[in-house]
């Protein structure tokens, strides 16, 4: 007999906690929206140099991150967009006006391919841009989004719209 109540006490335990545990899931913030501002405009020209050489601006859709060593909110984002980009298949260049000893550093001398640098610093204004981290979406040389601020690039939320842009989709967004 007594080893019916403990049986009954467990069942009972068990399912409060699976109704604690369903009133907790459905009381959190559903996933915040990926935000951005719709743009419509012509790319600003783009000259960017890797160690001193020119490096191509991608042909084909691709995202323009500015940054710096310097700049808080982008020692968070600046890795998951590095790595968001890069299992998405979206091209990236992520811009910087620091010298290449400084940016080699701040990676441990393994620079990633997508980090490119404005080598004299007009970028930032030829694409107005207003505070680090700031993205664009360029697509057929034109501006279609602006990102200002940090992003969670690891969310599914932006992991979608990664996969929207990569599949050729931006221009829908």
């Amino acid at each position: 007999m007594r080893r019916g109540k403990i049986l009954a006490a467990l069942v009972a335990l068990q399912l409060g906690l699976a109704l604690l545990w369903r009133g907790v899931e459905s009381a959190r913030a559903p996933e915040a929206p990926l935000a951005w501002e719709s743009l419509d405009a012509p790319a600003p020209a783009l000259v960017v140099v890797r160690q001193g050489l020119p490096h191509p601006v991608p042909p084909e859709t691709h995202l323009v991150h500015f940054w710096a060593t310097w700049c808080g909110p982008c020692l968070t984002e600046l890795p998951e967009l590095l790595e968001a980009c890069e299992d998405e298949g979206v091209p990236l260049l992520a811009v910087t006006s620091e010298p290449w000893p400084d940016i080699a550093s701040w990676f441990g001398g393994q620079v990633p391919g997508a980090i490119v640098r404005d080598p004299d610093g007009r970028t930032v204004t030829d694409w107005q841009v207003s505070g680090l981290p700031d993205t664009f979406l360029v697509e057929d040389g034109r501006l279609i989004a602006r990102m200002g601020g940090p992003r969670d690039w690891s969310s599914p939320t932006a992991r979608r719209f990664l996969g929207e842009v990569a599949a050729g989709r931006a221009g829908r967004l």
